[in-house]
């Protein structure tokens, strides 16, 4: 999965799997990273193309798709 940084208060960085539609968010303040499943190409497109990605990721992601915390390490 190709990752691309963000860089925001929130989002350090995020792909997208458009295979199994996956996204996969990686969070700046503790750097958890977290799966979103059956996420549609379109809403990846929209947060990488978005002005304010964190307000889209509030709006339009979190708490809309089921969420699956990854560990690392």
């Amino acid at each position: 999965m190709i990752r691309y940084k963000f860089g925001t208060k929130i989002i350090r960085s995020a792909g997208y799997n458009a295979q199994y539609a996956v996204l996969e968010v990686e969070f700046a303040q503790d750097g958890q990273i977290l799966h979103y499943s059956n996420v549609p190409e379109e809403v990846w497109y929209h947060l990488r193309n978005e002005k304010y990605p964190d307000s889209f990721f509030q709006q339009y992601i979190k708490g809309h798709y089921r969420e699956r915390r990854i560990f690392i390490g």
